[in-house]
């Protein structure tokens, strides 16, 4: 027995039959103190942004470590407003399972997590209407554990004011698909990296802008030339008064139809800029076109400048602009932060993922269904799939 801070300890490790610590009668008494199997944390806090269907959403990682020797299975999470207890969102085991990362899965098949064993749950929560965003969070999760149902409260966290960062579009024109966009395309917003000693998620909010012809195709041609990709060659502009902090040129376009092979991770971004945004936001625009860059590096550029042309260097398997914002100079080593893009239009949106691959693969016109509500938008962040028109 172990005298702590005037109560009693009683914990049986090897049965995990956990006894509530007796709290010292002091100030402390009102503080509930209980040890938990599972323990969770949020690296960067939530910031709330206004999508282009009118609600804001946020979107954020949870990583959850199971610190026993068993297997623990989260079977229920509940996403809650920490002031009024309102449950903002709840997610049952499978749909956990759906969410939850662990040794570099993106997915897993169950929401367990072995012995000693970490996972990271990406989360997207919808609100309607800036005044019902939260000032803080917390998340109510239930756990079984060697057949023993627990409840615990785990992550609590604030949530940042919503995004004020407007943009201009990156493109000009017409037909552009906001391909693996916000909020729940797992190939972006789940793209963690572990650099540096560091867990880093710079692709949060990226998008992967592709362009189609008039007849709904992503390419007209031969699948393996670049040219042959509608937005092949198209110009790239600064979506804002900035300072190039990078530009790097002079990589081959990569060949398309699967990503390169043993891609160094300062190669990844093919040739490409990075603006400095100014208030700790920095933009990305990758995979540019070889000798198309026209900025170097400390040079001012205003608003809509172009900048280069549209490519396939770096780990890039066909034509397309990768745009993304974060809050580092380095597009790997940062965490993505959300931005709104000031004016553009969109009345239509592909139907599934799965449906963008098969147009870049067969060149056959892509699958499309109408979007709900107006189809012109100012301050708001184009959703997964949508179909942009940039006009100006």
């Amino acid at each position: 027995m172990k005298r702590i801070l005037g109560g009693i300890l009683s914990i049986v490790i090897a049965g995990y039959t956990v006894a509530p610590l007796r709290a010292a009668t002091d100030a402390a008494e009102a503080i509930a103190i209980r040890i938990t199997p599972v323990v969770a944390s949020i690296d960067n806090l939530p910031i709330p942004v206004k999508g282009s269907d009118g609600l804001f959403h946020l979107v954020y990682e949870v990583n959850i470590v199971n610190v026993t020797n068993e297997t623990a299975t989260l079977n229920r999470l509940d996403v809650v407003d920490a002031r009024s207890g309102h449950t903002l969102a709840s997610l049952d085991a499978s749909q956990i399972a759906q969410r939850l990362s662990v040794a570099s899965s993106r997915t897993s098949t169950t929401a367990d997590l072995g012995p000693s064993q970490m996972g990271i749950l990406y989360l997207h929560v919808l609100v309607h209407g800036a005044q019902a965003i939260p000032a803080s969070l917390k998340h109510e999760l239930t756990v079984t554990l060697k057949g023993q149902s627990l409840a615990e409260t785990i992550a609590p966290a604030a949530v940042r004011p919503p995004t004020t960062l407007v943009l201009a579009p990156p493109l000009k024109g017409r037909r552009y698909v906001a391909g693996d966009g916000c909020c729940d395309s797992i190939r972006h917003v789940r793209a963690t990296l572990p650099i540096n000693g560091q867990l880093f998620d710079g692709q949060r909010f990226a998008i992967d802008w592709e362009q189609l012809d008039a007849q709904g195709r992503i390419r007209v041609g031969d699948s393996k030339t670049p040219e042959s990709y509608v937005i092949y060659g198209q110009p790239v502009y600064a979506a804002a008064n900035a300072t190039v902090v990078a530009a790097v040129d002079g990589m081959p376009n990569s060949p398309p139809g699967a990503l390169p092979a043993n891609m160094r991770a300062d190669e990844a971004d093919g040739n490409h800029v990075v603006l400095d945004l100014g208030h700790g936001n920095y933009a990305l625009y990758a995979h540019l076109a070889p000798h198309s860059l026209m900025v170097k590096p400390g040079q001012r550029v205003r608003e809509g400048q172009m900048l280069g042309r549209v490519g396939t260097s770096g780990n890039s398997s066909e034509p397309h602009l990768h745009f993304q914002v974060s809050n580092g100079p380095l597009p790997l080593a940062s965490n993505g932060v959300p931005y709104v893009l000031r004016q553009f239009t969109a009345s239509q949106r592909v139907t599934s993922t799965a449906a963008f691959d098969k147009a870049t693969e067969d060149g056959q016109p892509i699958a499309v269904e109408p979007l709900d509500g107006p189809s012109r938008h100012a301050d708001v962040l184009p959703l997964d799939l949508s179909i942009v028109d940039f006009t100006h």
